[in-house]
């Protein structure tokens, strides 16, 4: 009697301990409060800029992209002394009569000032291959840690690649994937979204439901790209007039980023399709409030200047006139001046978006100009806008002697 009551006592008692198991693994695997220091390592640092002073180049080689260009800065004392700028491998690196150094091909390069006095500074420049930019040319979302996302991704874990955390106060959406210990600490992509005026986004914790490329809202409208949360609560599109890729509420869309639903969380096409390919049913979603949008930030918006278009500028459809848009710099033309004149590099130039916003302030200008001493100055004019479409001019600039 004894052995047959202990069998059956022994299999409630592991089935129970396993339950026990499975739950602190779901909690860790889940990872409800993120703690900053977990995913501060994730988090991309700010590229450096290219202005490079010449006392540290001597010291450590100065690395260039193929494609890039960095200005090798002199004192004001050597720029008055400087007879030229000279390379020993012009068909890796080039550099003009401002310490201005453009890396053309891969390998390495000797950069030297020749001073009046006989000196020489010199510098070494090393050239590496380009990487192919991971940016999502439909949204103007953030991405980071492609690597770990792509190992994750490749491996043969039954584990969800994704954790989506929506923070309802500042309109971002935030996509995490898991690191080495399992827990979801890695961001991989940022999104600006519209959650519910008045505060009418539920919050908690959340599976993702269904699926539907079009699906009816209210108010006789419709969603592109939807993905459920809970009940009537979904990821999608800013509503359409119709289930029509070109018929887009465009005003509503140009509220992205601020409260503008009845309880839905909007994203641009490009975002809700994100989420609608990639993110499978039963991943978990965490809406909650916070000051902080999250660890990549928020996202910035583009407007749509075109009121009669009706087109998502994120939407990758074919048909889509936004498709062969990207940014233009205006003004930015060869230019001569007098030794001792004045020069003011942005002076007539303006850049516009793809959506032909103005965004002058983003234009970053690669060069350096010395008036006070006559030489051929080459400047780049680059900017991105905020889809990650980039433009860029390149002019010289000729100080007569």
């Amino acid at each position: 009697m004894k052995k047959a009551l202990f069998i059956p006592i022994m299999c409630i008692v592991l089935c129970f301990a396993c339950f026990l198991c499975g739950l602190e693994e779901y909690a860790v695997a889940i990872n409800f409060e993120l703690n900053p220091e977990e995913y501060a390592k994730y988090i991309p640092k700010e590229p450096e800029k290219h202005e490079i002073s010449l006392k540290n180049a001597q010291k450590d080689p100065v690395e260039l992209k193929t494609g890039e260009a960095a200005v090798i800065k002199l004192s004001d004392s050597e720029n008055k002394e400087l007879v030229r700028w000279m390379t020993d491998n012009p068909a890796v690196v080039s550099v003009d009569s401002g310490g201005r150094v453009d890396g053309l091909k891969k390998g390495s390069a000797n950069v030297t000032a020749l001073l009046l006095s006989g000196k020489q500074y010199s510098c070494k420049v090393r050239v590496v291959d380009a990487v192919k930019s991971d940016d999502d040319l439909y949204s103007t979302c953030i991405t980071a840690n492609s690597d770990i996302l792509r190992k994750n991704l490749e491996s043969k874990s039954n584990r969800n690649p994704y954790l989506i955390r929506v923070n309802r106060k500042k309109n971002c959406v935030t996509v995490f994937t898991y690191d080495e210990k399992g827990k979801y600490t890695v961001p991989v992509r940022a999104m600006v979204s519209s959650c519910g005026k008045n505060g009418s986004t539920i919050t908690g914790h959340f599976k993702l439901y269904f699926k539907k490329e079009w699906n009816p809202l209210y108010n006789n409208v419709y969603g592109y790209y939807v993905s459920g949360i809970s009940g009537d609560y979904l990821f999608h599109s800013v509503p359409y007039h119709l289930p029509k890729s070109d018929r887009l509420e465009v005003d509503e869309f140009n509220k992205l980023g601020a409260d503008a639903s009845l309880g839905c969380v909007r994203l641009a096409a490009g975002d809700s399709r994100w989420i609608y390919k990639n993110c499978k049913q039963d991943t978990d979603i965490i809406i909650y409030d916070d000051d902080n949008p999250g660890p990549l930030g928020k996202p910035e918006t583009i407007k749509i200047k075109d009121k009669s278009c009706g087109w998502d500028p994120t939407d990758n459809n074919k048909k889509n006139p936004y498709n062969d848009n990207k940014p233009v710099i205006i003004g930015a033309k060869d230019i001569t001046v007098n030794k001792g004149g004045e020069f003011d590099a942005l002076k007539g130039v303006k850049a516009l978006d793809t959506c032909s916003n103005d965004i002058t302030k983003k234009i970053s200008v690669t060069g350096n100009v010395v008036t006070y001493r006559s030489g051929v100055y080459k400047l780049t004019y680059s900017v991105k806008d905020a889809l990650h479409r980039t433009a860029s001019k390149d002019i010289s600039v000729t100080v007569l002697p």
